[in-house]
């Protein structure tokens, strides 16, 4: 498994230097960053995909950027990327076991 991540990272760091607009290749490599435990570096590939690319209806990108918020301590953070991953998709609410509510007071 972890040859296939690493694998995925270099394919799709390669595909990024050929295009910086490929908001598909910056997802997977996202996603499998955040597999090995590369926060931080998930968390700016998160953080281009949904501020710089745009790609913002997309509930999967805010829930996860929620969760690599939440194990870095960016508790307001978190918070405010699981609200929005539920109102992309309120299915959400019930698969997390309503830990995260739309009423949850702000902090």
């Amino acid at each position: 498994m972890l040859m296939n991540l690493i694998d995925i990272i270099v394919e799709t760091t390669q595909a990024l230097v050929a295009n910086p607009q490929d908001a598909e290749a910056c997802k997977k490599r996202a996603f499998a960053l955040s597999e090995m435990g590369q926060y931080k570096e998930a968390l700016e590939d998160l953080n281009t995909l949904i501020d710089t690319l745009n790609v913002q209806d997309d509930a999967n990108l805010y829930s996860l950027r929620g969760a690599i918020r939440m194990k870095l301590e960016d508790k307001k953070g978190a918070l405010d990327d699981m609200r929005k991953a539920m109102q992309l998709n309120p299915e959400l609410l019930r698969l997390l076991g309503g830990h995260f509510t739309s009423d949850t007071p702000k902090s």
